[in-house]
């Protein structure tokens, strides 16, 4: 199963090409670091046709990979090219544990042979640091044969991935036979990946609960927009589709796994009808602890400004308290919206944690003592590359570990400048959230209210009094 996929790099042509030739990502397992020597002697030495094994999983087509930015500029000077894509950068992803590294890279080196080989010149890497081992293609913008540009278009990739399926066909791997559509969002993916609620998982967890709790479509409509969903089960359309509120359009179904199609639905929600469940007439209550403290709480300062606010936000979005089993279906919808900024939200709210940063003024002294503090390590940086430069020995060492522990330095402030900037782009928008969080709470708990007195005023309607009237 070989995934593909390709896009255009504008900027630097030594970039995509230093990615994908990184030694520490196609070095050969099989040597040491001890044996793997300058990156020109490797270059040279993985190219040699006559060589059985590689050191590293790096191979150029129509070029040298050692000399391959360089044969690409010259291919751009030749035909006065001087469009802003300077390369194509593409890849290729084997299932994990189905290929060699050989294998991987003898595959990946046909591929661009017959994508690019009779036009283009290409650098492929096979990178092995992960899981799946994947080859990585270079590809120069402009054909060193005719000055003619290639086409990222959806043409040349259906034909990219069906050459890649003939390979892989041709080498016994598998192949996706009927690939799932559009691509999956890269910042989805990574929230996906880390365990981060997003979108899709929270809704996948409102529709489980809601067919958990119901009996009939109707239940199940209902359940879903007590949690703030919508479904559209027209009859005229083939797929179901779900809203939630504060989206911008909805979302079929069946796109969020082999559950959630129509007749699966379906299906889950009958087998509710023929199951039985019993339940005890009188829960157990859980055994309450007291503990009696001394002192009263009355002078207790509470937290306000921007650690209060964050502190709360964190509450309501469910961070806080740790390792509470948080429902995300239940989430007021605007909460919904920032389940992928979580770790975002939770640094910044540690940052004024620590710093005891209540106020913007104190928020923005804060930021100018880090940029004061960033100003004078890069001046004392400067100095200490002109010193290296002059010093030999030990005193060329001490002179980088300095410079070793400013960058490191610079790294931590960084980013606790970045973190100052998001509180300053943040905390506005949080509080409007939380006002408008407040009032659709009270105005829930009013209807809640209003339901509860009319259901016990319909009950009373026509009882009889205790003197015997009506």
């Amino acid at each position: 199963m070989a995934v593909c996929e390709i896009w255009d790099v504008k900027g630097r042509l030594d970039h995509p090409i230093d990615y994908a030739e990184n030694p520490e990502k196609t070095a050969n397992p099989k040597y040491t670091a001890a044996d793997l020597q300058a990156m020109g002697d490797v270059m040279k030495y993985a190219t040699n046709g006559d060589k059985t094994e590689q050191q590293f999983f790096v191979t150029g087509v129509n070029c040298d990979p050692a000399t391959a930015r360089d044969e690409m500029m010259i291919a751009k000077a030749q035909w006065n090219d001087e469009s802003e894509i300077v390369c194509y950068h593409g890849f290729q992803s084997f299932k994990a544990g189905e290929v060699t590294p050989e294998q991987a890279h003898e595959v990946g080196v046909k591929l661009a042979e017959k994508m690019w080989g009779d036009r283009f010149q290409v650098v492929v890497a096979t990178h092995l640091n992960t899981e799946c081992l994947h080859n990585h293609f270079v590809v120069n913008s402009v054909s060193y044969v005719d000055g003619k540009h290639y086409h990222d278009n959806k043409k040349n990739l259906r034909l990219l991935r069906k050459r890649s399926d003939e390979l892989c066909r041709e080498y016994s791997l598998s192949v996706i036979e009927h690939p799932s559509g559009r691509k999956k969002p890269y910042a989805l993916y990574q929230a996906e990946k880390n365990d981060l609620p997003t979108r899709d998982t929270v809704a996948r967890q409102a529709v489980d609960e809601a067919i958990s709790k119901s009996f009939t479509l109707k239940d199940f409509d209902r359940q879903l927009s007590e949690m703030g969903y919508r479904i559209n089960f027209d009859p005229n359309r083939k797929y179901w589709t779900i809203i939630g509120k504060g989206w911008q359009r909805p979302k079929r179904l069946y796109k969020l796994g082999e559950n959630y199609t129509n007749e699966r639905i379906t299906e889950r929600i009958r087998e509710n009808s023929y199951a039985v469940k019993f339940q005890n007439f009188s829960k157990e209550q859980p055994q309450v602890r007291v503990i009696k403290v001394k002192g009263t709480l009355k002078d207790t300062k509470k937290i306000g400004g921007l650690r209060g606010l964050y502190l709360h936000y964190c509450y309501k979005l469910g961070i806080l308290p740790k390792k509470k089993q948080q429902n995300y279906a239940r989430l007021h919808y605007l909460l919904k919206d920032d389940l992928m900024k979580m770790d975002a939200i939770t640094n910044e709210t540690r940052l004024l944690c620590r710093c005891h940063i209540d106020t913007a003024e104190q928020l923005l002294s804060y930021k100018d003592s880090l940029e004061s503090e960033m100003q004078e390590l890069t001046e004392q940086r400067k100095g200490l590359y002109s010193q290296s430069r002059k010093s030999v020995g030990e005193e060329k060492e001490a002179v980088k570990a300095r410079l070793s522990e400013i960058t490191e330095r610079m790294k931590t402030l960084r980013k606790e400048v970045r973190l100052c900037e998001g509180v300053e782009a943040r905390s506005d928008a949080l509080k409007e959230k939380l006002n408008v969080i407040r009032a659709d709470e009270k105005e829930q708990q009013r209807k809640e209210l209003m339901k509860h007195e009319h259901r016990r005023r319909s009950g009373r309607a026509n009882r009889k009094d205790e003197l015997g009237g009506i």
